[in-house]
């Protein structure tokens, strides 16, 4: 039996893993104007209700995947071979013997075949395949396009064989699956036609419910049918090819009005009982859940060199309209530098008090009836007293946001947390008192102190106490609203910059920049170097070569927040690499 308990579990893993790696769409799928009213792919299964949905259904630039798919190969490969060790030491740890060992062993291998572009054609799942992951109702679907269900069901075939166990098998309609259960839960895996469905249901669910979780009755209206998300895609200027939506409303409704269908059975086997709730709790939390009703996502480019996406936390409209105010302008915020790493943040500080003691206010005059309500109000009422008996303190008034860039450094060792020996770096802090900021840090640094710095935006250079942060040196400028330092050589130059660089409109909350291939060299190599003894030297070498294939994804990462009247956006801005 003990070969058994150990096998199982790598045969679901195995399963799952190919759940996750299509992306793209079958070339039997007919050209219509947009595939996210296309009613004869993946999208028929999703109710129009779905409280939410993420896919891929329709097939990237084939430019775009001819450069993708090698860079893709490589580190499936490279963490296939991760995966072998992690699965040796996990054996080695647990005390199996060689007849227990043999089995899992086998089955890791057939799993690790997967993770290569040919080990996952050979299951069926190619470039062309289309992949979506939904809700109907509440309980999860994924479903993934194949070019021959036969291959698939052979893999998994082979891994029972291999794990000397096959997994229980039902039929629904006509139509076998396997399944795993535990604690009430039965997690279905079923090939229907030439798509792999992967599922989560109560063990108890009846035949007819299961039959339309698994797609095998259609729902009355489809999110094609309904064009929801072609109108969202329109909306936001996004690519019609990907997508992805959570309606909160929808959420909140499952649990605020009495359920139907799939989340009827399955709040009731839950023993939830929407009829509970009162009507004054109804309409509050349905209240509440409309102040960010939907979030969306999707892509605006993707080709072969740039995917740029975006993600939008819809609010309502008032709302969103006073979290604008939130953000302030700073010098250089939000462009795209050329250096190792950019970090940067903008906030005013008293528009957000306002905010908070706004809304608490108008709570207090109108509070919330719902008991369940009752301990996060009184949260919020407690943090409100707390606030005022502790006033903000001027300076963070003053304080308009930073921007850090690195441009460069050596010697970090991540692993031993060593600081970095040499630095090329400049930061600037954007804040009204300027000048009152300057004169702290002048009394705390002599060689500060006996500088004469005007806020003309000029660079001055100073020696640093004893050769601090890999630099002998620094720079410092200043201007009426912005104070800015470098450990540049070129900081001269660099600080005036700086300060007079326009930042994007509006301005981001926060925003990264990142030279991936840079970054994850650095990770390679503080990995290897590592000398934790909590991981074995096989291990590190595993893992750093994950870390060294990822670095040749793409050449920079930038993602930005930012408040703006639709409500909280972030930009996902990715070049690749050659």
């Amino acid at each position: 039996m003990l070969k058994i308990v150990h096998a199982r579990p790598f045969i679901w893993l195995a399963i799952c893993a190919l759940g996750v790696a299509a992306c793209g769409k079958s070339t039997e799928e007919p050209e219509i104007a947009s595939p996210l009213t296309d009613n004869s792919g993946l999208l028929r299964y999703v109710p129009a209700d779905t409280p939410y949905v993420f896919g891929t259904v329709a097939p990237p630039p084939d430019e775009f995947m001819d450069r993708i798919e090698p860079k893709v190969d490589r580190l499936l490969k490279a963490q296939s071979e991760f995966l072998r060790v992690v699965a040796s030491e996990v054996q080695t740890g647990d005390g199996e013997d060689s007849a227990e060992a043999e089995p899992i062993g086998a089955v890791m291998d057939e799993l690790r075949s997967l993770m290569s572009l040919e080990g996952l054609r050979e299951a069926g799942v190619t470039r062309d395949s289309t992949v979506i992951l939904y809700g109907n109702g509440l309980l999860p679907v994924l479903r993934v396009a194949l070019s021959d269900a036969s291959l698939f069901e052979d893999l998994i075939s082979r891994i029972e064989a291999e794990a000397g166990e096959q997994l229980p098998v039902a039929e629904v309609d006509g139509n076998p699956y396997r399944y795993v259960e535990d604690e009430g839960i039965r997690l279905v895996i079923a090939t229907i036609g030439n798509e792999f469905v992967l599922t989560a249901a109560p063990e108890s669910l009846d035949d007819a419910a299961l039959a339309r979780l698994l797609g095998l009755t259609l729902p009355a209206e489809s999110i094609a049918d309904s064009g929801k998300l072609r109108d969202i895609a329109n909306e936001y200027g996004y690519l019609h090819e990907y997508v992805g939506l959570v309606d909160t409303v929808r959420l909140a409704d499952t649990f605020i009005e009495e359920p139907e269908g799939l989340d009827a059975r399955l709040l009731d086997i839950m023993g939830y009982d929407a009829g509970a709730l009162s009507d004054v709790c109804k309409a509050e939390l349905r209240s509440l859940a409309k102040i960010a009703p939907r979030v969306v996502a999707g892509y605006e480019e993707v080709s072969a060199g740039k995917i740029r996406s975006t993600t939008v936390v819809e609010l309502r409209d008032d709302i969103a309209a006073e979290i604008t105010a939130f953000a302030a302008p700073v010098p250089g915020l939000g462009r795209i530098y050329d250096g190792l790493f950019s970090l940067g943040m903008s906030l005013k500080a008293e528009a957000i008090r306002s905010f908070f003691d706004t809304h608490v206010a108008a709570l207090r005059e109108n509070p919330w009836e719902c008991e369940h309500l009752a301990d996060a109000q009184d949260g919020l009422f407690a943090a409100s007293e707390q606030a005022l008996a502790q006033p903000v303190p001027p300076v963070l008034y003053d304080f308009h946001g930073f921007l850090l860039v690195v441009e460069d450094m050596e010697g970090f060792d991540f692993g031993r947390k060593q600081p970095p020996e040499s630095l090329d770096a400049s930061f600037l802090l954007a804040i009204d008192n300027a000048q009152g900021l300057l004169a702290m840090g002048q009394a705390m640094i002599p060689q500060l102190a006996e500088m004469n710095i005007e806020p003309d935006g000029k660079a001055r250079r100073f020696d640093l106490p004893e050769a601090e942060a890999g630099a002998e040196s620094a720079w410092i400028a200043l201007t009426d609203s912005a104070i800015a330092l470098s450990v540049s050589e070129d900081g001269e130059t660099v600080l005036p910059a700086m300060l007079k660089a326009e930042g994007v409109t509006p301005p981001p909350f926060m925003s990264m920049g990142l030279d991936g291939a840079r970054y994850y060299t650095a990770l390679a190599a503080a990995m290897r170097e590592d000398d934790d003894e909590e991981m074995s030297e096989e291990m590190r070498e595993a893992l750093s070569d994950v870390m060294t294939v990822a670095a040749d994804f793409y050449e920079r990462l930038q993602i930005d927040v930012t408040f703006t009247d639709r409500g909280i956006e972030i930009d996902t801005d990715m070049s690749l690499a050659d």
